[in-house]
């Protein structure tokens, strides 16, 4: 079989993270396995062991009917309703329902098992809902507006039970009482006051003051009878037990910082000696407060993070802390961690990585990646258990670059605060320390960082000061590591966007908006010599791993590989934009790069063709990570936040290229067999039509039509499927051109159009309209010849018959 045209290389994604969070409500599924968080449109289910989106809710609706307000038509564009903002959902007890608020008003209950819409209904309210909350035995929602307002909705029986408007709303904090039995619902006003009413009544039964500032978390504690105690915390840096039997504050503990929410960690609330609950502090830090005592013990404190929202859940003994920048942190809370009086951070799930930057493999085979996503904080992923991340705070301001040390588990970072830090991983423990840093590095923000070529012995920096430094990092007795400047350049006349060392760290090369590339002596600051023929800034230079070439990419849409040897142009690739990254992979053979347009493109050096264009970012794409243990992967991370992994499939294409070819050797064969024995036509046409014959269709047809019989051609077009009917129509167009062959056309023409208009949707042709308006000129021809063939033949009769 002949092997040429085989996939040359091909890449597919093999896994993509994106944002799930943008912000709002977050809630734990009773077994722990599930996150649901608000994004925007839709809320995002998240499998807390792996960080992958399960299910999207919101991102297809069924139009249902609006069945717990029979007299009220929903207005509005459908497509409209689609496109609805969330500002906030709940989940049901026992995880089966879910229900959505939109800005219009609407609420959506939901399926989680299937994903669809099972009620739909308006809320009712004089303005948005700002809350949904289910109650404890799972039948029954409250819904709280910006009208002041709280509506109970008994979905089961399709009806709303009540109105309460005793209250100064929005309410942004809803609780039902734990006890099924007590049916009282708890909201926060915008007064500061906790309310408390039986729904079931339809009056208020007490009010709870005390709090001078937004309550942001209630929860329950235990007592005698079952939950006779409220836990609130507030803004105000207090901390509120209060007696729900007579709405009176049973202990009032000042916590001296804003408080953002509060939990109880008891397995079994109804134990009247156990008034202990864990608070969420904006400063970061996690508290174990004892009610009685007033005692607080800290249990995890990171000063580097905001804290928000508290989550506990009792099944997996684990609470989980939303921060500011919308990243969940997951806490392993057992008894044990409690007694410890320490807390540690079993799993971090990035919710959403803003734009990102920068990124490269870290550690011994590759095993980490690190990610710089316009933030002070470097997220480090562990690739090998479901990219499990941490966090690395050390800079003040946003991080710019990332450089690994191959073979070794130190990583370099540096961005808009000057300043340049170490960082090692004990890849044991994924745990990272900062093991040295350099404050007063550069005088304008550093643009790139890079290690020597597998080694970590020194390194190059380069600044949008037009700088060149090039540093030696050694040990010392005193501290672990140190930066000592080897020497310093000014390189470029303007920013330096990309620095690199040559596979034997001989070189190094600089790339700058100046429009040129520069090679430099490793040793010394003396220039080797300068790279010259791009019209617009160059923003990547790397050399190559095998052959004495160095690539570098620009804003002028081309890639050029230039001769180290001669400092000339050897090789130009043409994209349509600013290339911003370009990286050798497969050993120097292949090129990858990523372009402000979002695509990226796989280059043979060899060919000199792009063999192949990925496209699954929507916005420019600002760095390339290659892995260099097999080669067979790669990431790639730009401004759409999308983190997404690269596999190397081309062995599976080339395989399944192979068994499609020998398929379409047996069709043929098949095809000619019949043929030649004549016997079964109807097997032929079909196999004629997938393997896309006009010529072998054409001759079939012939030969019914050379016996005066078109009944047969009418039976095989009436048993075609709507693909093959597609198919038989482009062999019609190709028929039609040439005169010879236009009665075949006329007539298979005439069968397809009048199954159209008999029955268009059954029979229906994609397509079929443009297919007629290219056709018609050729058959207007046609007709304009049959019928002067028809005069001839006429006058021709007259003359014979007159003789």
């Amino acid at each position: 079989m002949n092997m040429s045209g085989l996939c040359e290389k091909s890449f597919a994604v093999a896994t993509k993270f994106s944002n799930f969070y943008g912000g709002g409500d977050v809630v734990w599924s009773e077994n722990g396995e599930r996150i649901y968080c608000l994004n925007n449109t839709e809320v995002s289910a998240i499998n807390v062991s792996t960080g992958q989106l399960v299910r999207a809710y919101g991102t297809t609706v069924e139009v249902v009917e609006n069945d717990l307000t029979p007299g009220n038509k929903i207005e509005g564009n459908e497509d409209d309703q689609l496109e609805d903002e969330i500002p906030c959902f709940s989940l049901s007890p026992d995880n089966t329902l879910l229900v959505t608020a939109h800005r219009s008003g609407l609420l959506r209950l939901w399926s989680v098992e299937s994903g669809k819409v099972v009620k739909l209904w308006k809320g009712q309210h004089k303005g948005p809902i700002v809350k949904v909350q289910f109650s404890t035995c799972g039948k029954i929602i409250c819904s709280s507006g910006a009208d002041s307002s709280l509506r109970i909705w008994d979905y089961v029986h399709s009806t709303c039970m009540c109105a309460l408007r005793e209250f100064s709303g929005p309410a942004l904090v809803l609780a039902f009482h734990p006890d099924i039995k007590r049916k009282e619902v708890y909201a926060a006003g915008a007064d500061n006051t906790i309310y408390c009413w039986n729904y079931a009544e339809k009056r208020l039964l007490r009010q709870m003051r005390g709090h001078l500032s937004q309550v942001t978390a209630i929860t329950f504690l235990g007592g005698e009878n079952g939950c006779d105690y409220l836990a609130s915390v507030s803004r105000d840096k207090v901390l509120i037990v209060w007696r729900l039997a007579d709405a009176t504050q049973h202990k009032v503990i000042p916590m001296f910082e804003e408080l953002e929410g509060v939990a109880c960690l008891v397995k079994n609330n109804n134990s009247p000696d156990v008034l202990n609950v864990v608070v969420s502090c904006a400063s970061g830090a996690l508290k174990l407060v004892d009610c009685k005592t007033s005692k607080l013990t800290t249990l995890t404190e990171d000063t580097s993070q905001e804290f928000r929202q508290l989550l506990h859940c009792k099944r997996s003994e684990q609470l989980a802390v939303i921060t500011v920048e919308q990243n969940i942190l997951i806490y392993k809370a057992t008894d044990e961690c409690v007694a410890a009086n320490k807390l540690e951070c079993a799993k971090q799930l990035i919710g959403f990585n803003d734009e990102i930057l920068d990124i490269c493999f870290w550690g011994e085979n590759d095993r980490f990646l690190a990610v710089a996503s316009n933030s002070k904080n470097i997220k480090i992923y562990d690739t090998e258990a479901n990219m499990n991340c941490k966090i690395a705070s050390g800079h003040n301001d946003t991080v710019m670059t990332l450089s690994a040390a191959g073979g070794t588990n130190l990583l370099l970072s540096a961005g808009k605060d000057l300043s340049i830090c170490l960082w090692r991983v004990n890849p044991n423990t994924f745990t990272l320390n900062c093991v040295a840093r350099n404050n007063s590095s550069h005088t304008s923000t550093i643009g790139c960082i890079a290690f020597g070529c597998n080694t970590a012995a020194f390194f190059a920096s380069v600044s949008q000061d037009g700088s060149l430094k090039v540093w030696n990092l050694k040990k010392n007795k005193d501290a672990p590591h140190s930066f000592n400047l080897k020497y310093s350049a000014l390189s470029h006349d303007k920013e330096v966007n990309s620095v690199s060392f040559s596979p034997n760290n001989k070189l190094l090369a600089t790339a700058s908006q100046d429009k040129t590339a520069k090679l430099w002596s490793a040793d010394s600051n003396a220039l080797v010599g300068t790279l010259r023929g791009h019209t617009r800034g160059v923003w990547c230079v790397r050399f190559s791993p095998a052959d004495q070439v160095v690539l570098t990419s620009s804003s002028d849409c081309t890639l050029r590989l230039w001769s180290l040897a001669t400092l000339t142009c050897i090789k130009r690739f043409e994209q349509e934009c600013t290339v911003l990254r370009a990286e050798f992979i497969d050993y120097g053979k292949y090129v990858v790069s990523a372009a402000s347009d979002g695509l990226l493109k796989l280059w043979s050096i060899k060919t000199n063709e792009c063999v192949q264009t990925l496209d699954a970012h929507t916005d420019r794409i600002w760095s390339l990570a290659i892995s260099t243990r097999s080669g067979k992967c790669f990431y790639s991370g730009g401004a759409d936040s999308k983190l997404i992994q690269w596999q190397d499939v081309t062995t599976v294409c080339r395989n399944d290229e192979i068994e499609k070819r020998a398929e379409l050797v047996q069709q043929e064969q098949t095809l000619q067999s019949l043929l030649h024995q004549k016997k079964n036509l109807k097997k032929a046409f079909m196999l004629a039509l997938k393997l896309s014959k006009p010529k072998t269709t054409y001759n079939i047809l012939s030969d019914y039509v050379r016996e005066r019989n078109t009944e047969p051609v009418r039976e095989l077009i009436n048993a075609l499927n709507s693909d093959q009917r597609v198919t038989l129509m482009e062999h019609t167009k190709a028929w039609t051109t040439n005169s010879r062959h236009c009665k075949i056309a006329n007539l298979v023409l005439h069968y397809l159009l009048s199954d159209c208009i008999v029955a268009p949707t059954e029979h229906g042709v994609p397509g079929m309209r443009n297919v007629v308006e290219v056709l018609t000129p050729y058959l207007q021809r046609h007709h304009k010849r049959v019928n002067e063939l028809t005069k001839e033949l006429m006058f021709l009769e007259f003359i014979v018959n007159g003789i």
